[in-house]
């Protein structure tokens, strides 16, 4: 247990009166959440008064790296990659302001309005307008670990911050249920709590299953539940070119036509962290490809499917590039990664924006509540700290219908206007739909097991039970 003071009999009365919450998460979904709450507290919200927020975080997955290497922070004025989340656009109002609000505070900014558009090999590159493109300012991981900080320097009497990176020893990795409430367990096996309510905002399966699991009876619910999301596979690249400039007269586009690549960008041409757009140097780029090409790759050829990535990815690139030889540009690789929880690509049916467990006082969210992207992420985050604080003020009363659909079907996404393989986007875009999710990733309805060998499953059958999600790389582009 996490040892603490000696109180006075009063002062620890006080404090039990207190409600603590403790938000596990590090993407916009938590951060939001725990955003909303802390506001709420400050405007003395019934059932929230004298509430104190716990904001748990770890390696952001809004993921920008720099070098080979995934762990070093990314530094001013020097090359990155973005290979998380790309690009977000805003569309509700509430979410638009929000927005603006980063943007105030220096953390990002849209690309200017030239530089973003749809590529093939047959129509060339053609600009998309209609609506702002924006992105973080030196990466996303850079907006979004500012925007974590500022939320703790806006709320310091009402949310204490929990870091579990750099120092991974601080990482939050088990829940525990006890007499008075919860309690989260770190990475270095220290205990922090109890909490009244937790509230989860992470949803790769390779964390939400280990995490869960260590609640035991009471987490059950919630992870049957997120057992239930189903993403599509990613393979992303990240190459330097260090020959020849590539002759790419914009920095980012969506790619059509193309069975191996999906999206393409040049990080040289996004804004440092000090506003300045462009890096001076060689063009970094982040590839991203379909779905369907990853899925089958990597299912059915998981020790060499970096190889053939490499080379059809590259393939595809040249085409809608109309280059006949990558040789005067010499690429290097500097990493390739399978995401194995990319986005989602199935919802809850008539869903709240959020789960909730109210007998286990165990909620949930993320951009699989409402939409995949990072718009999606923050409506979650929204509906989770608004159904908090509803069920807080008066729980006798409150409506529990649809929060917990543990065993209800869930339905494929719709393909509307805006809908990719990696993510949602505003409809003002007139971005025609590309989801190539396939029927060759393993359910994880029954948990974790090993990958069978290619040979001994028919993925035109589906997704049968007990095909555990292994060896790929969790992470998730936007939650």
């Amino acid at each position: 247990m996490t040892e603490e003071p000696e109180r006075k009999p009063d002062a620890a009365a006080a404090d039990a009166a207190v409600t603590k919450i403790a938000v596990v998460g590090t993407g916009i979904a938590a951060v939001t959440c725990a955003r909303m709450l802390s506001q709420a507290i400050r405007a003395g919200s019934p059932g929230l008064a004298k509430a104190q927020i716990t904001l748990c975080t770890s390696r952001g997955k809004l993921a920008t790296q720099m070098g080979a290497k995934n762990q070093a922070e990314p530094q001013p004025g020097k090359p990155f990659f973005d290979y998380g989340c790309q690009y977000f656009t805003a569309c509700e109002d509430e979410f638009v302001a929000e927005v603006d609000r980063w943007s105030s505070l220096g953390l990002c900014q849209s690309l200017p309005s030239n530089s973003h558009g749809t590529i093939s090999a047959e129509s060339g590159f053609k600009v998309l307008l209609g609506a702002k493109c924006w992105v973080g300012n030196g990466g996303m991981s850079p907006m979004l670990k500012g925007l974590v900080q500022d939320l703790a320097s806006e709320f310091p009497d009402i949310l204490h911050h929990v870091q579990g990176f750099p120092d991974s020893g601080m990482a939050v990795k088990t829940i525990r249920k006890i007499s008075n409430g919860w309690m989260l367990g770190t990475k270095g096996g220290k205990e922090l709590g109890p909490f009244d309510l937790i509230v989860g905002g992470f949803a790769q399966h390779c964390l939400t299953d280990p995490f869960l699991m260590s609640g035991g009876a009471s987490s059950a619910s919630m992870l049957d539940c997120l057992r239930r999301v189903e993403s599509n596979q990613l393979i992303v690249m990240q190459a330097v070119f260090e020959g020849e400039a590539l002759p790419m007269n914009f920095v980012s586009a969506h790619v059509y036509g193309e069975e191996a690549l999906s999206w393409i960008c040049n990080n040289c041409g996004k804004p440092q962290q000090n506003g300045k757009v462009g890096t001076v140097g060689p063009q970094h780029l982040t590839l991203i490809s379909t779905a369907a090409f990853a899925e089958r790759e990597f299912n059915r050829n998981p020790k060499g499917y970096k190889h053939v990535a490499e080379e059809q990815m590259l393939g595809a690139l040249a085409r809608v590039l109309g280059i006949q030889s990558m040789k005067p540009y010499r690429p290097r690789i500097n990493r390739i990664n399978h995401w194995e929880d990319g986005l989602p690509t199935n919802i809850m049916v008539e869903s709240r924006g959020c789960l909730f467990d109210v007998d286990q006082r165990l909620g949930w969210c993320g951009d699989f509540c409402v939409a995949p992207g990072i718009e999606g992420a923050a409506k979650s985050g929204c509906s989770m700290a608004r159904v908090i604080a509803e069920y807080l003020q008066n729980p006798a009363a409150f409506n529990k219908h649809g929060l917990l659909p543990s065993q209800h079907e869930w339905l494929p996404i719709s393909a509307a206007n805006g809908m990719m393989d990696i993510g949602s986007f505003s409809p003002l875009l007139g971005l025609p739909s590309n989801i190539t999710h396939t029927d060759l990733v393993p359910s994880a309805l029954q948990g974790y097991g090993p990958v069978q060998p290619p040979s001994a499953w028919n993925p035109s059958k589906g997704k049968g039970k007990n095909r555990g999600k292994g060896g790929g790389k969790g992470s998730r582009l936007s939650a």
